[in-house]
């Protein structure tokens, strides 16, 4: 059961990724500009997801059930902090945009970020109640509209995702392309 957002959200965002890189080399990339890039505090981001995998693994779930909520806000308020030292970077508004979203509505919710019952049912993972760090959306369910509501149906890769989680990756697809510094083309003006 606690495949369904955590590890498979980090793949859906593995697209958007991939989708910026595939370009960016296509518009004539170079993808060791990649690695130039200066990102202050990326320490948050590897809390922030060592904060999730803790608190969302066996482990977790048996030995802190009473912080696990407290400490999945904690999480996306840091990675929140990150995007926003970084904002000067391409993308990373978009990606701000997304974790503030996704953060919203998990806060919203005690910690746990709404999902469709009938998505979940079509990946299989359905229960009643918490489904690892999500909860079914129900009457009342507040910001339920900034919850994982759309349903991507494909093997393998198939999971449900949020406004926040496309925005999270159109940003970072945004970043990856441009870090790539791809030709620009220039029409209606001659070559030399």
């Amino acid at each position: 059961m606690g495949r369904y957002r955590g590890t498979w959200c980090k793949m859906f965002l593995l697209l958007f990724i991939a989708a910026g890189l595939g370009l960016g080399i296509a518009r004539g990339g170079d993808v060791r500009r990649l690695s130039s890039q200066r990102l202050r505090w990326s320490g948050l981001v590897l809390l922030a997801l060592g904060l999730q995998i803790a608190v969302f693994s066996s482990f977790g779930r048996e030995r802190l059930p009473s912080v696990t909520a407290l400490l999945h806000i904690f999480s996306y308020a840091l990675l929140a902090i990150f995007a926003v030292v970084n904002c000067h970077h391409p993308g990373f508004y978009l990606m701000g945009a997304g974790l503030v979203s996704n953060l919203a509505a998990i806060w919203a919710n005690g910690g746990y970020m709404p999902a469709l019952p009938q998505h979940l049912e079509s990946l299989g993972v359905y229960e009643e109640g918490i489904l690892n760090n999500s909860c079914v959306i129900g009457p009342g369910t507040p910001l339920w509209w900034l919850g994982d509501v759309f349903l991507l149906p494909l093997p393998v890769i198939g999971n449900v995702f949020s406004v926040g989680d496309l925005l999270l990756g159109v940003g970072a697809a945004c970043f990856v392309y441009h870090s790539l510094h791809p030709v620009r083309s220039y029409k209606g003006r001659p070559s030399r």
